[in-house]
């Protein structure tokens, strides 16, 4: 009887063991969620995307978590809020999935919330995806915090308005330990894209990345893109354009300095008319301080969230609340504009450390084309945004040292091109011998080196600059000001590039012509510095207008 009662016991406690176990799992799962939520927030600040959790109901072996995806970036800020639900099962050990046995605290199978769709919506994603989910995920969360996931984007067939769009399939795979390092696989099926006149064919997509670690929003290590057989038919065309794309980074951390290389390969290039068989460009930056780089992510993830909620519309601007709102973002979107000024001049470029050196190769039947540019940043001083737009020729040349150079084959410019490089030649700027397109350009200060011919840096930018654009360079020893009137500057400097501002300086028989249009451009940089795809300020309304 004892002995009977002994060898029950041994199941009824390992059920003991494995609830207690399971319940304890249970309880880390919420704050590894919640943990790694956080963690994708902060590497995805700066591109306008943001996750949250919405609920999270426990049960006696799992629970259900609601997460919420919000875009802000346009178009896909159209999109709204998109909802997952997130079926979780405690650990310690799991069966099944993408390996016979697993191990961790939970595992998570993610799909799309349907339910939280508009009928409409949910019945466009059926049709699209024949009845089956948009979206499968499975992840495994490990018991330091690390995570082993798997998602797959099911085969999608849309054929709308004439226009088909295919997607085979795609899967998203890899780990990522508590701190973000590990690796990533994406590969994809046939994407193929097209209406009555046109078509987009890739027919295989695949890239494998190793994570080491994150700054600023940035994923540092090493990636790997290969897209074969990319084919391109344009309107109006019978023979597509086809070739072979592959895009490898690099990036790291020594001594307390970033540094990145971005290489990308076209090959096999065919229908291009003998225009081009083979490209090959690299460019490599180093010498970046981590510390600056840092903040200024932080920065560009601050002015992104400001360019988000700037709506220039007819219909913000008609009550007084939507008027003093767009003054406060565009007030604040020009202090963080200068933020990000002094940051990249002050924090993250290093004097006579901070380099980027570019090349391209291109080649055709026809001959070779070889671009060579290696520039040093050398300047001390930290401007503010006011004061670089002001920059004469001297203050620019004192920033970069390096050299520039090209050697082309003639034959690589397309029928007629040639006359168009005798003004240039005459001006210095190219050499041509027999069949080739030379030249060598060396900056060191205030001095440059073209083509063996020394001269002063304000030399060579008039050779650069169109006729008639020298006039809207600022004189050396010339008015620190640019014209504009003592108390307008500091209106200006308390307020920013402001429309009303902007429609002051037109209006103002004081302000040269050459000032309006660098303000013009400035307020421009204030929008575009930093965020790329940024969209214009609506222009200052005319003084008729504002009068009616």
């Amino acid at each position: 009887m004892k002995k009977l009662v002994t060898l029950l016991s041994v199941p009824v406690v390992l059920l003991v063991a494995w609830g207690g176990t399971n319940w304890y799992m249970g309880q880390q799962t919420e704050t590894s969620l919640k943990h790694f939520i956080e963690q994708q927030n902060q590497a995805s600040a700066q591109s306008g995307i943001k996750q949250e959790l919405v609920s999270y109901e426990k049960s006696a072996f799992g629970a259900k978590a609601i997460t919420k995806l919000i875009i802000d970036v346009p178009p896909l800020s159209g999109l709204g809020e998109i909802q997952f639900i997130n079926d979780i099962t405690n650990g310690p050990v799991f069966m099944g999935g993408t390996s016979p046995v697993q191990f961790g605290t939970a595992r998570v199978h993610t799909q799309l919330d349907m339910e939280s769709l508009e009928a409409e919506q949910r019945q466009w994603l059926t049709t699209a995806f024949d009845g089956k989910p948009p979206l499968e995920g499975n992840t495994v969360i490990g018991f330091g915090g690390s995570t082993d996931y798997d998602f797959l984007i099911n085969p999608l067939k849309v054929d709308q308005d004439g226009t088909t769009v295919l997607l085979e399939s795609m899967t998203l795979s890899g780990t990522s330990a508590a701190d973000m390092t590990g690796n990533i696989k994406l590969q994809a099926g046939k994407i193929e894209i097209k209406d009555a006149t046109a078509q987009f064919t890739l027919p295989s997509l695949q890239m494998d990345g190793d994570v080491t670690g994150m700054i600023g929003g940035q994923a540092l290590g090493t990636f790997d893109l290969n897209m074969p057989g990319i084919s391109i038919l344009a309107e109006d065309t019978t023979v597509p354009v086809s070739f072979d794309l592959a895009v490898q980074s690099d990036s790291g951390v020594a001594d307390n300095a970033l540094s990145g290389k971005v290489a990308l390969q076209a090959t096999n290039i065919q229908g291009a008319d003998d225009a081009l068989s083979k490209l090959d460009f690299m460019t490599d930056v180093s010498g970046l301080d981590v510390a600056g780089v840092q903040e200024l992510g932080k920065l560009q993830a601050e002015l992104q969230s400001v360019q988000n909620q700037m709506l220039w519309s007819a219909e913000s601007m008609e009550t007084p609340e939507g008027q003093q709102k767009q003054q406060a973002l565009m007030t604040q979107l020009t202090d963080t504009t200068g933020k990000i000024v002094e940051t990249l001049f002050g924090k993250v470029l290093k004097t006579d450390k901070s380099r980027v050196h570019s090349t391209l190769l291109a080649e055709s039947a026809k001959g070779k084309l070889n671009a060579d540019i290696d520039l040093t940043y050398t300047g001390k001083e930290i401007p503010d945004l006011m004061a670089l737009a002001g920059y004469g020729p001297n203050e620019w040349a004192k920033m970069l040292k390096g050299k520039m150079t090209l050697d082309a084959d003639k034959a690589m410019l397309p029928p007629g091109t040639e006359m168009l490089l005798t003004p240039l030649s005459e001006q210095g700027l190219l050499k041509l011998e027999g069949e080739k397109i030379m030249s060598a350009v060396e900056l060191a200060g205030e001095n440059v080196t073209l083509n063996g011919q020394q001269m002063p840096f304000a030399d060579f930018i008039n050779k650069l600059a169109p006729a008639g654009m020298e006039s809207g360079m600022p004189e050396e020893g010339g008015d620190p000001n640019m014209g504009i009137p003592d108390d307008l500057m500091q209106k200006i400097e308390a307020e920013g590039l402001t429309p009303e501002i902007m429609q002051l300086l037109e209006e103002s028989d004081d302000v040269p012509k050459e000032t309006i249009e660098i303000m013009k451009q400035l307020q421009q940089m204030q929008q575009q510095l930093g965020v790329e795809g940024l969209p214009e300020t609506e222009p200052a309304p005319k003084a008729d207008d504002k009068k009616e």
